[in-house]
């Protein structure tokens, strides 16, 4: 359905910012081996969905869509509130969403935690590239993004709750963020295989983000309850994203704000 190259096109239209794509990109390929590497072992060894290169690909983007949007609605992020300028965001987001799963190479359980330790290194490189003046805060923004992408840490940060609602949003075609083990039918796998498609839009000034979810069957709506559901309410945007859920039982169409 997505392909790494198509992927990175996107986000580099979504950033804006040569310098930063071009960072971002070598990063992606030097670190390839980690996204497949964790892939391989959730894959064999948990026996459940896709944690690999095109999963960090979609979350960047959906995750660089969504602070376009809070952009044009006149939404600070967490980065300006402190005084910073706004590439500071599009660097948080964006290196946040890369290196967030890449924990789950050492456990599932708390791979948040082995995410931070992992990335620790590489991000503290990337900084130095870019910031000079106040490093450190920056390095620990970007981690912060990496540790809060999980619905059972609170988000602290604006950055940090976009790359949670995108973590979230991959759910198309089996490509849930619920585990479930796929030789396994039962609800999580039926209700992962109901939804087909997920697209982050503009709303409106009291809901900016609009999410629409596009599903075969209804059985979908446990999969957006378990999983999308809990990481918006875990990030500082509940109350600001509405959900439109299309049903395909009669067309119908559910309206929920979470």
């Amino acid at each position: 359905m997505y392909t790494e190259e198509e992927l990175l096109k996107e986000i580099r239209e979504l950033l804006d910012d040569d310098r930063l794509f071009e960072t971002y990109e070598r990063t992606f390929r030097e670190y390839h081996y980690y996204f497949d590497t964790t892939n391989y072992i959730v894959l064999n060894v948990y026996q459940f969905n896709d944690h690999g290169p095109v999963h960090v690909l979609l979350t960047t983007r959906r995750a660089l869509e969504l602070l376009r949007i809070l952009r044009k609605f006149g939404i600070q992020t967490t980065a300006e509130k402190l005084g910073k300028p706004f590439w500071w965001s599009k660097f948080i987001v964006a290196f946040g969403a890369l290196l967030h799963d890449i924990g789950n190479m050492i456990h599932r359980i708390n791979h948040y935690e082995f995410s931070v330790f992992l990335a620790e290194p590489i991000v503290e490189k990337l900084v130095g590239e870019f910031e000079r003046r106040d490093p450190l805060l920056l390095k620990a923004l970007t981690l912060n993004a990496i540790y809060t992408h999980d619905e059972h840490v609170p988000c602290t940060t604006i950055e940090g709750s976009l790359v949670t609602i995108a973590d979230g949003c991959d759910m198309e075609a089996g490509r849930s963020r619920l585990v479930h083990k796929k030789d396994r039918v039962d609800i999580h796998a039926v209700s992962a295989l109901a939804i087909e498609r997920v697209e982050i839009r503009e709303g409106d000034e009291r809901q900016p983000i609009l999410i629409e979810i596009w599903m075969k069957h209804p059985a979908g709506i446990f999969q957006v309850d378990e999983i999308l559901t809990k990481k918006v309410k875990s990030s500082l945007l509940a109350g600001k994203v509405r959900l439109r859920i299309h049903t395909g039982k009669d067309g119908e169409t559910l309206e929920k704000v979470i």
